[in-house]
């Protein structure tokens, strides 16, 4: 079943952007302030970047980590959002969630 919308991972410690249900996990992008996902010291993902973050009224740069998520429905906190993404940043988003966003 498709789901839009945004909020907060308490397993992953960010705000996400649920757009699916896979029975009790729900499909996921995570958004970040950070360019990078580092392990070790090691660049391992780098993020997307956002024109605006969905949250209008939030100042400076943010990203999108390029992966789907799947996490418990109990692992998201029960505010929903009422945000939305900005009409440049939502090719992007496309892309991730149907795993087309890696360059070759």
């Amino acid at each position: 079943m498709s789901r839009s919308e945004f909020r907060w991972n308490k397993k992953r410690k960010h705000y996400s952007y649920i757009h699916n249900d896979d029975g009790n996990k729900r499909i996921n992008i995570v958004i970040s302030s950070k360019p990078c996902v580092k392990r070790k010291g090691k660049v391992v993902i780098k993020n997307v970047p956002l024109y605006r973050h969905p949250n209008v009224n939030k100042d400076g740069q943010f990203y999108v980590i390029p992966r789907n998520y799947a996490d418990d429905k109990d692992s998201f906190d029960g505010k929903v959002y009422d945000w939305y993404w900005d009409r440049n940043d939502k090719r992007k988003i496309k892309r991730i969630k149907k795993n087309k966003h890696i360059k070759r």
